[in-house]
C-alpha cells in the first residue's frame, strides 16, 4: 500500500510539472500587444530607407502613428531592414512577424493575415528612352531582358503577362537591377512606380532619360501578419489604420495625406506596394 501511494504521489507531481511547462509554454506563444511583433522591411524610398542611421518614410511614418493610436510606445528604432526575399521567408516561417509594405495578392491570400491598405499605386517597366522599347503585344513583352526583386508582387505580374521565372533577372535588392538598366544587360525593370523614379534619381541618373514602357497592374499595400498572431491584435490594428485614413483636419486633409505629402509633396496618394 506504501508503494502504491508513493506512485500516486509521484504522478501527481509530474503531472504539476508538466502542467507548468505546459502553461509556461503556452504563456510565451501568446502576443499580448504590439510590443511582441518584430516588424520587418526593406530599403524601398519613398515609403521605408535608412538615412543618417534612421529608418524612415511614408510606410514607417504611418506605422508609428498607429502604434500611438494603439497606446503603444514604440518607435521606428525596433524596425529590422532586411532585404525583400528575407523577410518575405521571416514573416511566413517565424511567429509574432509583421512584414510591410506588403502586396496583397491572391496567391499570398492564405499565407498572411492581413491590416490595410495602407497604400495603393502603380507597376510598371522603366526602360532607358534610347532603348525605345514599344509594346503593343504579349508577344513585344517576351522578346524583353527584365529584372526585377526577387518575391516582389511585380515578379507575380510578370509571370501573369506569361514569362517563365527563369526568363526574368532576379535579385535580392534593387540596386543591381538599376546598374543592369544603366548598361544595358537588361531592358526593362518591373517595380513600382514612385520607388522607380525615386531609386533611379537617387543613383545619380537622370529621370528624363528613362521612360515607363508598359503598364503591368495597380495593387495595394497591407501590413503582413504571421498567421500565428491572434486576430484580435491584427483587427487593432486594422481598426487604428482606418482611422488615420479617414480622420481629416479642417481642411479636409486625412492623417495619411498629410504623411504623404512630407515625402511627396505634389501628391497625397500613396503609391508602394511590394
Amino acid at each position: 500500500m506504501k508503494e502504491i501511494a508513493e506512485l500516486g504521489h509521484r504522478l501527481v507531481v509530474f503531472s504539476l510539472i508538466i502542467s507548468a511547462i505546459t502553461v509556461s509554454g503556452f504563456a510565451t506563444d501568446q502576443v499580448v500587444s504590439a510590443k511582441d511583433l518584430t516588424y520587418i522591411t526593406e530599403q524601398l524610398p519613398p515609403y521605408t530607407f535608412e538615412k543618417d542611421g534612421k529608418i524612415q518614410g511614408i510606410s514607417v511614418d504611418l506605422l508609428e502613428m498607429v502604434w500611438k493610436n494603439m497606446g503603444e510606445d514604440l518607435n521606428s528604432s525596433i524596425i529590422v531592414v532586411s532585404p525583400w526575399a528575407d523577410g518575405y521567408r521571416r514573416a511566413l516561417e517565424e511567429n509574432n512577424t509583421v512584414l510591410f509594405s506588403t502586396g496583397r495578392l491572391a496567391e499570398r491570400e492564405q499565407l498572411f493575415k492581413w491590416a490595410g491598405p495602407i497604400a495603393s499605386g502603380s507597376y510598371l517597366l522603366f526602360a532607358k528612352k534610347d532603348k525605345n522599347i514599344n509594346i503593343t503585344a504579349q508577344e513585344d513583352l517576351l522578346k524583353l531582358k527584365i529584372g526585377a526583386v526577387k518575391e516582389d508582387m511585380a515578379v507575380q505580374m510578370l509571370l501573369d503577362e506569361g514569362l517563365k521565372e527563369e526568363d526574368i533577372v532576379l535579385e535580392k535588392t534593387s540596386d543591381p537591377i538599376i546598374d543592369m538598366l544603366k548598361n544595358g544587360s537588361v531592358d526593362a525593370w518591373a517595380c513600382n512606380e514612385i520607388t522607380g523614379i525615386w531609386q533611379i534619381q537617387e543613383s545619380g541618373e537622370n529621370v528624363s532619360d528613362y521612360e515607363a514602357v508598359y503598364m503591368l497592374e495597380n495593387a495595394e499595400a497591407y501590413l503582413a501578419f504571421n498567421k500565428g498572431i491572434p486576430d484580435s491584435l491584427v483587427q487593432s490594428f486594422q481598426q487604428a489604420i482606418d482611422y488615420i485614413m479617414s480622420n481629416e483636419d479642417p481642411d479636409g486633409v486625412t492623417d495619411y495625406e498629410r504623411i504623404v505629402s512630407k515625402y511627396i509633396p505634389t501628391m497625397y496618394a500613396g503609391n508602394n506596394t511590394e
